[in-house]
């Protein structure tokens, strides 16, 4: 599934999921401590930027967090209905290791990170890194 559709779903669900406890948009953005136009983006999916330009929401996971909260729901659905993994186990990766030494959870934490992107961008990162290795080896 594309992103922008990815967000779309997402959307719907949130206010469903904000409608089943009896909440208005404002009443859940007040409660989030959010602004209500934020909560608005997420639940359509797009937000309008400059010139009628649409972009995709691209909450914090602070965010979605609150989110969370406020409707009574795991954090962890919530990152995973936007395709986000779960921020504690990331955050276990950059723990360092027994040696000290942080260079294998690096890689985990950029493979963490490289999933989160389309497979166009992955594709576009991986024929930088090689592009990069490529001047390096000259």
């Amino acid at each position: 599934m594309d992103e922008s559709r990815q967000w779309v779903e997402f959307g719907r669900w949130l206010a469903e999921q904000r409608e089943q406890r009896g909440l208005r948009r404002r009443e859940a953005a007040k409660r989030a401590q959010i602004p209500e136009a934020q909560w608005k983006d997420l639940e359509t999916g797009r937000k309008e930027a400059v010139g009628g330009i649409r972009l995709l929401p691209n909450p914090s996971p602070e965010m979605l967090e609150r989110v969370a909260h406020v409707l009574e729901i795991p954090v962890e659905d919530v990152l995973s209905r936007v395709g986000r993994p779960n921020p504690r186990p990331i955050a276990a990766l950059r723990a360092p290791s027994a040696n000290g030494e942080v260079g294998a959870a690096n890689g985990s934490l950029l493979a963490a990170k490289l999933a989160r992107l389309s497979q166009r961008d992955r594709a576009l990162v991986e024929a930088l890194v090689d592009s990069m290795l490529e001047l390096r080896l000259r």
